[in-house]
C-alpha cells in the first residue's frame, strides 16, 4: 500500500472515531467524562482505580477504547506523515 493511501485511510479512521468519540462525550456528559479521563490518565489513585474499573457502564468503556484507539491511530498517522516527508525530500 502506498503511504498516501495508508495516510488516507488513516485520517478517514481517525475522523470517525473522533464522531463517535464526541457522541459519547456527549451522551455522558462533562462530569463523567472528566472522571474517565482521571481514569484514562492515571490519576486517580491505585486503592480507587480498580474499584472505578469496575463500575464503569458500556458507553464508559468505550470512550476509553476509543482514546486508546484514537491514541494509535494518531501515532500512526504521524509516522506516515514523516515518511511521506522523507520521500518528497530524498
Amino acid at each position: 500500500m502506498l503511504l498516501c493511501e495508508m495516510a488516507s485511510e488513516l485520517d478517514a479512521s481517525i475522523a470517525k472515531l473522533i464522531v463517535e468519540q464526541n457522541r459519547l462525550q456527549d451522551k455522558l456528559g462533562d462530569l463523567r467524562v472528566d472522571e474517565l479521563r482521571e481514569y484514562w490518565l492515571k490519576l486517580l489513585p491505585s486503592e480507587e482505580e480498580e474499584a472505578f474499573r469496575l463500575g464503569m457502564d458500556h458507553d464508559d468503556k468505550k470512550l476509553v477504547w476509543v482514546w486508546l484507539r484514537l491514541k494509535v491511530l494518531f501515532s500512526s498517522r504521524a509516522k506516515a506523515g514523516h515518511a511521506l516527508m522523507r520521500d518528497c525530500f530524498n
